[in-house]
């Protein structure tokens, strides 16, 4: 549980300016000190939509029986004290979905209480004026994500080409919600001169273990390089990797996979030195687990090597969608014809049971090969749950020829990477089938960059 509690040092300096007894007659309340009646305190805290109809706006109210000579004070921060008498109310937006415990504490001259109540933040803040989430893979998500209630502190440190610092970025959010910030005017052309900082309270990790690790970057420019540097938090020499990685205009996500841990707390700094100034930045996703096997990163759709890229959906593209007394006849909504994007909606009515929700997509100007072996990959998004769909790359004029026709399991909202590799080939036209049979209806699937290319 999060909680906005004060530090002892911050309650000391609160009481520094309220208290006006010897400490040896704080119980001597004749000297003119108020007792503070705990029976009468009440706080509570009322969580509505917002200007923006999302459930992230908390209202504090001071529900306190008035009494004289008690100042009361609200933490909402847990870094510093809000005023506020009785009666009366703060507002904020919680950015963050969670469990939250805020406190009210009422002092006098020789006397303090405290009483507490919580709420609960449903789901993560999204900025409405932002850009729209690009559609495609957003890293890791198999294990426990061991960021997922971090709480870090953000710093910065831009610099001119001589190195004096002091250009500011505009640090904002957090990497929950999405991490922002623009390259300032000024700031030089040399790797380590555009520092971000994330770092303190990161989870404890160790030598004898290995991590997956991906962080996802939204770039306002392209050509460029970041550095990234997962490390060990006060030890600068010690990390996962140093190395800069090229950035696109758009979604960017580097992902290191099975790397050596160290004994400490994690630790992340990043570095955009170089980049032009106003390029906009977006931290949209940071993800680290103990390794697991199913951390595989899609393929390139861009790569060259790629053979569906610039190929339509063939002559024979089609739908069988069925009810579960198989007598088929549904259609569902759909837009997109080609590798890069490709959007359905589960139909009513639609059946239980697998393949009773099919698409067929033939790629007529492509041909596989028996004696060569190809990887495969594609980026499925689907804002409800899909507990079973089937991806089944085949040979377009045999059904029981092909390279998988597993199930794969997406979660709602979670970009989910479907990657196979060094399947053996076929002799024969390439056509992938779907199966979403099961999945429920009005679901919005969408499925980008698909990949397919020799091994």
């Amino acid at each position: 549980m999060k909680k906005f509690i004060y530090s002892t040092m911050l309650i000391g300096l609160a009481m520094a300016g309220l208290v006006s007894c010897d400490p040896q007659d704080n119980d001597d309340h004749s000297l003119g000190g108020t007792s503070v009646n705990a029976a009468a305190l009440a706080v509570t805290a009322n969580v509505s939509t917002d200007e923006t109809g999302q459930p992230n706006l908390v209202t504090i109210t001071n529900a306190s029986q008035a009494q004289d000579g008690v100042r009361y004070y609200i933490s909402t921060d847990g870094k510093s004290l809000k005023e506020t008498p009785a009666g009366q109310s703060i507002s904020q937006i919680i950015k963050k979905q969670g469990d939250y415990t805020v406190q009210l504490y009422a002092f006098s001259a020789c006397d303090q209480q405290m009483v507490t109540t919580s709420f609960n933040i449903a789901s993560n803040w999204k900025d409405p004026n932002a850009a729209d989430e690009p559609e495609g893979w957003m890293g890791f998500t198999a294990g426990t994500d061991l960021l997922a209630d971090w709480q870090p502190e953000y710093s910065h440190w831009f610099s001119p080409s001589d190195w004096s610092g002091g250009l500011n970025p505009n640090l904002d959010g957090d990497i929950h919600s999405g991490l922002t910030f623009t390259i300032p005017e000024g700031m030089g052309g040399d790797q380590w001169q555009g520092q971000v900082h994330i770092q303190q309270n990161g989870p404890t990790l160790s030598a004898s273990k290995t991590y997956d690790f991906s962080i996802a970057i939204i770039a306002g420019t392209g050509n460029i390089k970041v550095t990234v540097k997962p490390q060990k938090d006060g030890d600068d020499n010690t990390y996962f990797t140093a190395d800069q990685f090229p950035l696109h205009e758009g979604l960017n996500v580097i992902a290191l996979s099975n790397v050596q841990g160290f004994d400490g707390q994690f630790k992340l700094a990043l570095d955009f030195g170089g980049a032009p100034a106003g390029t906009e930045f977006t931290i949209a996703r940071v993800f680290l687990s103990e390794h697991n096997d199913a951390n595989i990163p899609p393929f390139d759709f861009n790569d060259g090597k790629n053979i569906l890229k610039d190929q339509p959906f063939g002559a024979d593209f089609r739908f069988w969608f069925s009810p579960s007394d198989w007598s088929g006849g549904l259609n569902p909504d759909h837009e997109g014809d080609s590798p890069a994007l490709f959007k359905l909606t589960i139909p009513e009515g639609m059946g239980g049971d697998q393949w009773q929700g099919q698409v067929h997509i033939p790629f007529d100007g492509v041909t596989l090969n028996a004696n060569k072996k190809y990887n495969f990959s594609m980026i499925v998004i689907a804002d409800q749950n899909v507990p079973g769909m089937t991806v089944k790359p085949q040979n377009d004029n045999d059904d029981n020829t092909y390279l998988s026709a597993d199930r794969h399991a997406v979660t709602a909202n979670v970009p989910t990477a479907i990657v196979l590799k060094g399947c053996a080939g076929f002799d024969g036209k390439f056509r992938l089938c779907l199966d979403f049979g099961g999945t429920p209806v009005g679901t919005n699937i969408t499925i980008v960059d698909m990949y397919l290319a020799e091994e």
